[in-house]
Order: structure tokens, then sequence, then C-alpha cells
């Protein structure tokens, strides 16, 4: 600040010297040649330094002198006190250039802390300079077209931009620096074709702008790196903008070149290409429609290598593919592995592994016929395996495992590059997990895969704990008998080959709990004591020291769930002694054990499906819990709707005599807790329609009237606006249920009957 003051003081100084002499002068022409401030040559001297507050420094003088001439008239002398600043040499685009370039080379990517510009566009020096010359220009451009930027401004900005980026510097490191990026380009372009040949583009720059956009977290910039793609297209000559993904691209390109371009030297790369496809690939969604556009992306490098092996006409293509390699450069547009990688990649993502599949067979066709540039190699065929294992087709498990035989096949005539490993194999459990529901072999064939890397001799064939945990999941989609067995007996074998040495089959906590799920969900009796029984393993094990054994929140809840299942007079009590330990083991300094919504009311769940005389008051005394550790603060132990709803069952299979009234009483405390402290417990039409199961259920005489009266509440929230407890068909149902089990006299019941008849037409309406 000290050397920035210092120089401007001298300005000051030629300032006031300029002023003082025009006090004498009586012309306009007499003004023009007194001693004129040299604000250029010291912004020159100034902009040797390349330093920060040399550039800083630079930058004020330029507004200084910029300031002084746009204060004061251009086109008149008016003889005042203090005379117009005029001056014969006003600041140029090389001026403005001068001081963009100070900045960039002393390494600034933003501006020095507690420095404050005299104008704020952007936080980084070069293109916040850039933006002032824009906006210069813009306000005048007839009298400001000295300052018009040329190709140097808008190439140092984005040079300078593109620094920022890849050092991560200040606080726009994380922002759209692509997008800024990708506006000067626009706005270089524009100028240019406008008729401003100073701002003609080159292929760095445009390549400085896609990997700027590459490397940008902002993933939807993939469509602004398609639109940098076709102005390259575009203005090369080689198609015209907007029409290269239609059929069209395949026309005589000759027929599409505008001579205006004709020498603008900016030919798409592949690299070019393969940029705007891994941002495809990594984009948040991939649709059928970004397969399409990549697809014929990739289709139109095909054809353009074509119409270069083929040439064109008069000022012909390959002659300006000599140019630029004259440059130093060398044109080549030519799909290569990457490029086809990336496309299975993104036929992946968009959950088509049939064309995954194609692109591979297309690769190894065009391999065969020589061109070993796209021979297919793991990669390739790893992305096809996973293409298959996250689809959802029948066939995937087949078609994933036909994948691994023709990479075994290869790898026997010849190609150890292709050969099989832990990556190809594990991507097979997974796809046969997918299909495990649909085909009966699918967990015999992740049977025989497990067995042929047991038996291999290659350490890096050999199954891991993963590979295990994914043959666990594929006998859990298939269920029964069998797969609980299996279960336990994967869970076996991991503990002994570890013992054995096989380091990667570390059993830990995750492998264990899918195992305890497939258990839980195979549909065998005894179930519950199944995974009773692992989880206490799972316990003793890491009592004994394998911290990487300690049971989880997940452990628990799914053991809880299969005494849920089971419908066991003691599931309750087994399922609470479970929660109990889990809140034990979280006071001990145990890490992700802590009791939570999913835990409590699945511990309610088991109390509802007990039959337990005493459920309803246990899950009672369970939901108050919870609502009292919500209250506390606790929203991992908010009670939600589910758990409300399963409390209510619970008193009614409870079957107490006051049952109905401790279901209403629920209802009644979901409506009065929704409006005054947690609106997401507001009641729904299940828990109406449960409700209305309790009053069928009960031993109340005139069930018609409790019914009705639960039945004209519903309808009036809802009518009130709440969209949550619309009567469904099963509401009616309840309802036409709880009318015909009324009792009393013929009349009463000819009055139940006269109700539900009401309800039916009101239904029919």
């Amino acid at each position: 600040q000290d050397f920035t003051e210092k120089i401007l003081s001298i300005v000051s100084f030629f300032e006031k010297e300029y002023i003082s002499s025009t006090k004498t002068t009586t012309s306009l022409l007499d003004c023009r040649n007194l001693l004129e401030v040299p604000y250029k040559s010291i912004i020159s001297t100034l902009c040797k330094r390349r330093t920060g507050h040399a550039a800083a420094t630079a930058e004020q003088v330029l507004h200084r002198f910029e300031t002084r001439l746009s204060s004061s008239s251009r086109n008149k002398y008016d003889n005042v006190n203090i005379a117009p600043y005029l001056h014969s040499n006003p600041p140029t685009v090389p001026t403005y250039n001068n001081v963009i370039s100070c900045w960039f080379y002393s390494n600034s990517d933003n501006y020095p802390r507690h420095y404050e510009p005299n104008y704020f566009h952007d936080t980084n020096p070069a293109s916040n300079i850039l933006y002032q010359m824009l906006h210069l220009y813009n306000l005048d451009p007839e009298n400001m077209e000295r300052i018009r930027p040329d190709y140097g401004s808008f190439n140092m900005a984005i040079a300078s931009l593109s620094e920022l980026q890849k050092n991560g510097n200040g606080f726009r490191s994380h922002q759209a620096i692509g997008k800024t990026c990708f506006d000067h380009l626009s706005t270089m372009i524009q100028f240019y074709k406008d008729g401003y040949e100073d701002c003609a583009p080159d292929y760095k720059i445009f390549l400085k702008v896609l990997n700027a956009l590459e490397l940008d977290r902002r993933r939807g910039n993939w469509s602004l790196a398609r639109k940098v793609l076709e102005e390259m297209l575009h203005l090369s000559g080689t198609v015209d903008s907007n029409v290269y993904w239609t059929e069209t691209m395949h026309q005589d390109a000759s027929e599409k070149r505008d001579n205006k371009w004709k020498n603008v030297n900016v030919f798409p790369r592949t690299k070019d290409f393969n940029i705007i496809l891994a941002m495809i690939a990594n984009a948040d969604v991939v649709d059928q429609e970004k397969l399409d556009y990549a697809t014929n992306l990739v289709d139109l490098m095909e054809h353009l290598v074509k119409k270069e092996r083929s040439g064109y006409d008069n000022e012909s293509f390959s002659n300006r593919i000599v140019q630029f390699e004259g440059h130093g450069n060398s044109y080549n547009c030519k799909p290569d592995i990457f490029t086809y990688n990336t496309l299975i990649s993104i036929a992946a993502n968009a959950g088509r592994p049939e064309v995954a599949e194609e692109t591979l067979e297309k690769m190894a066709k065009k391999s065969a016929a020589g061109d070993f540039s796209v021979k297919p190699d793991k990669t390739t065929f790893n992305t096809v395996i996973s293409a298959w294992a996250r689809s959802k087709t029948h066939s995937s498990g087949d078609k994933a495992a036909g994948v691994i035989h023709l990479m075994q096949k290869m790898a026997d005539e010849g190609d150890e590059s292709v050969r099989p490993d832990r990556i190809s194999l594990t991507s097979v459990m997974n796809s046969l997990i997918s299909s495990a529901k649909r085909s009966r072999n699918a967990p015999l064939q992740a049977e025989d895969i497990i067995q042929r890397m047991e038996q291999s001799k290659d350490s890096h064939l050999q199954p891991d704990t993963v590979t295990y945990t994914s043959l666990i999941k594929c006998w859990g989609q298939k269920g029964g008998l069998k797969a609980a067995e299996r279960a336990e007996k994967i869970i076996d074998t991991l503990h002994k080959r570890y013992d054995d040495g096989y380091i990667e089959c570390k059993p830990d906590s995750y492998a264990y709990n899918v195992a305890l799920d497939t258990i839980a969900k195979s549909g065998v009796g005894d179930a519950a004591e199944r995974a009773e029984a692992v989880l206490n393993r799972m316990k003793n094990l890491f009592n004994s020291g394998k911290t990487d054994l300690a049971p989880t929140t997940e452990s628990f809840a799914t053991v809880m769930n299969a005494l849920a299942r089971s419908g066991n007079p003691e599931s309750g009590v087994k399922a609470e002694e479970l929660l109990q330990t889990m809140h034990n083991l979280q006071n001990e300094g145990i890490s992700n054990v802590e009791p939570n919504t999913i835990a409590y009311t699945t511990c309610i769940m088991a109390w509802r499906n007990s039959g337990h005389k005493d459920a309803g008051k246990r899950a009672s005394f369970l939901l108050q819990k919870m609502e009292a550790y919500y209250d506390e603060g606790l929203h991992d132990l908010r009670p939600n709707v589910i758990t409300y709803t399963n409390v209510m069952e619970a008193w009614i299979s409870s079957g107490q005599h006051d049952s109905f009234e401790r279901v209403k009483a629920i209802l009644d405390h979901m409506i009065h807790r929704s409006k005054t402290v947690d609106s997401e417990c507001a009641p729904t039409t299940i828990c109406f329609n449960v409700a209305l199961k309790a009053i069928r259920l009960s031993s109340e005489p005139m069930k018609d009237q409790k019914a009705q009266i639960l039945f004209d509440r519903m309808k009036e929230m809802h009518e009130s606006g709440d969209v949550k407890v619309k009567p469904s068909i099963q509401t009616y149902n309840a309802f036409f249920s709880a009318c015909a089990l009324t009792e009393g006299s013929p009349e009463r019941r000819r009055a139940a009957f006269s109700i539900a008849i009401n309800a039916l037409l009101e239904l029919q309406k």
C-alpha cells in the first residue's frame, strides 16, 4: 500500500503541473502542446517488474488515467479554472494487456488481501480487467474502440483463470471458473464473427476453456463444453453448428464449410472430443438423450477421419491440416481406446448394457482388422461387465458371465492383458445379484466363480472379503433355507481363509451385516435364532479385540427385524433387550451403534407382531422415550408415521379391552403434536384405517357410530386441505366392516346398514 501511494503521489505531481500550465493557455491547441502526464510510461515501467504490488499499482494508474479522460469533454475546450484532461496518447488495448500480463506473470490468481480494486467484476485480476474493458467499450463503442479487447486480452484472462483453477487458490477455486472462461470465449468469438479479426481464436484457447470446464466441479458444464466443440467444428469449416449430431453430419463437409472462417485453425482433436465424452459420463444423470449424443459424437469422429483420408477439393481439408501441423500440432480426431471406453461407461450409466457390449464388439472388430489402438483392454471388459451388473434384466448374470468367458478365452490364447482380475469377477458377482430373484442358477453361477478364484494360482485373482460378501448378497436375493445356511457358511469361510494367511479375506462388520440381512429375510422358521447366533458371535469377537467386527446399528436392527418377522410371543422382549444393549454399548463409547428411528420402530414392530398382552404398553413406552429424546434434540430418534402406526397396531394385537381407546388417543396425540411440535408426525390415511380396524376388532357394540365419527373427522381434515388423509378404498372397506359387525337390536343393525349404504353411494359418486 505504501508503494502504491508513493507512485500515485508522483502521478499527482504530474497532474498538478499539467493543471497549472493549462491555466495560462488560451486555446485547445496550446493545451495539447503542454507537458502530458506520462501515464503509459509509468504503467510500462511498473509492469516490467511482474510482481503483485507492481501490477496492483499499474492497475490503479490505468484506472486513474481512464477516469481523468472520461470526466472531461473531448470535443471542445471550456476555459475554466481546471482545464479538461486531454491526452494525445490515451490508453489502448496494449496498455490494458500490459497490466493483465503483469498480473498473470506475478502468479497472482486473486487480488492481494486488503486490496480493493477501483472496479469489481471478478476476483481474478486479469479477468476483472477484461470485464472492465468490455464494460467501458459497451458503454460507448464508437469512442472506446481503442480499448476493445483483442486475442491477447482474452487469452491472458482465460489462462489466468485456468491457473487459479489448477492451483485451487482463493474462494473461487470451487466456483464456476469454467463458466467464466466460457463466457470470455463466447464474447471473443462474437467479436470475431462481427468482423474484428484481432479476436480470431486459435486452438489453444479453445483447449484451455474445455479443460477449465472439465475441471469445474459443476457437472452441468458438459452442455457448455458441447457448445465450445460446436464452435470449433463450425469455425474450422468442418460442419455447421448444431447439425453434427443429426444424419446430416454424414453429408460432404465441403458443402457445409463457411468460407468466412476458412483461415481459423481450430480443428478439434481426439482429446477435445474425449473431454466432452468424459463430462457426459460424469454427469449427475446420464439418460438416453446423452447416450445418443455421445454415440453420434463418436460417429462424427469416425466420419471426419474418413474425410481426412479421402481429402477435399479446392482448399482441401488435408492442406489445412498440413498448415496446422506446421504450428507444431498434429490434427487427429480418430477415436482411441479412451473414446470407446468412455462411450461404454456412458452406456452403462444410461442403463443400456447392450449398447456397451455392441461397442466392445465394434472395438474387437477394428482391432482384428489391424487397428490395435482401439484393442479392448481390461478396463473395456470390466466396464461392460459393470454395465450388465447394474442392469435389471433377467439375463444380466448370464451376459456378464459371457464377457468373463470371452476374457478368459482371449487370455488362454495368449493375450494376458485381458485376463479376468478380481474386479472383473466381482463385477460378475454383482450382475448375478441383480438377476438372482429371476434366475435360479444365479447363486450357483456365483459359487462357481468363487471356486475358480479360490483355485487360481494368481494372487490377484484370489477372492477377497468384498467378493465373498457379494456371494452372500446373491444368496440373499434367492432366499430360503439354503440362503441362510450359505450365509453362515461363507462367514465361516472368511474366518478360515483369513486364519490361513489370506489377509484380503479379513471378516468385517459389513460382511456380517449382509449375512444377518440374508438370514433375517430367508423366510425360514428359525431365522431369528440363527440371526441372534451370528450377532452373538460378532459381539464375542469384538469383545476379544477384533475391532473390525464391532456390531453396528444395522446389525442390531436386522436381528430385531428377524424377531419381528418370527411372530414369537417373546420376540418383543428379546428385541427390547437388544435395544438396551445398543444403549449400553453407546454409553461405553462404542461408535456406530447408536439407536435410531429404524431400531426403535423395528423393536416396536416386534412387540406388535408378538401378540403379547403387554405389547401395547411396551410399544407406547418406547414411543414416549423416542419423543423425549427427540424433544431433547436427538433428531436420529425422531418418531415417524410408521412408528406411531406400529404402536397403534401393537395395542390392537394385545387384545386389551381398552385397545380402541388407546388407538384413538394415539391418533389424537399425532394430530396435536403435528400442530405444536413436529409436523412430520401428522397422521395419514393408513393411520385412520388402522383406527377403523381397531373399532372393528373391539368389543364396542355400536361400532357403526364410532366409525362414523372417525370417518367424518377424516373427511373434514381432508376437505380442509390435508392431502395426507384422503379416504381410500381401504378406508371405505374398513368402515363397511365396522358397520357390518355392529351389535344390538334389529333396528340398531338396520341403522348401521343404512349408514354403510350412504357411504357406498358417496364412494360411487
